[in-house]
């Protein structure tokens, strides 16, 4: 598995679509259970982002925090509160899709005083 995604398992993630990397296929599935939260769908909330909780690797800190906080999600769809949910996931899934933009830190760029972060 690539270093850019360690938290996660590529397989369970990329069930359903073909895509050209694991971050990609990531992004995609947060979008899944977005959309599912966004139409008051609680099973299929629950199975979306049980597909985002199946694909962490839970060895390390980092996905243990994901997995909190797409049990706080399965929390508030059972509670009723679609709305937190999607707004937790889309928050998710905006940073992984700005890493996926991120443009590498270059010797010229970093000379040129660009901002890292």
């Amino acid at each position: 598995m690539p270093a850019s995604t360690p938290a996660f398992s590529h397989a369970v993630i990329d069930v359903d679509h073909q895509a050209p990397d694991p971050l990609t296929c990531l992004v995609r599935a947060y979008d899944r259970a977005i959309r599912a939260c966004e139409a008051f769908n609680h099973d299929d909330s629950r199975e979306a982002i049980s597909v985002l909780r199946c694909a962490l690797e839970l060895d390390s800190p980092a996905s243990k925090s994901f997995d909190a906080l797409y049990a706080w999600c399965d929390e508030s769809v059972d509670c009723g509160d679609f709305v937190g949910a999607a707004q937790c996931l889309r928050a998710l899934r905006d940073a992984w899709r700005r890493a996926t933009q991120a443009k590498p830190l270059t010797f010229a760029r970093f000379r040129a005083g660009q901002r890292v972060c």
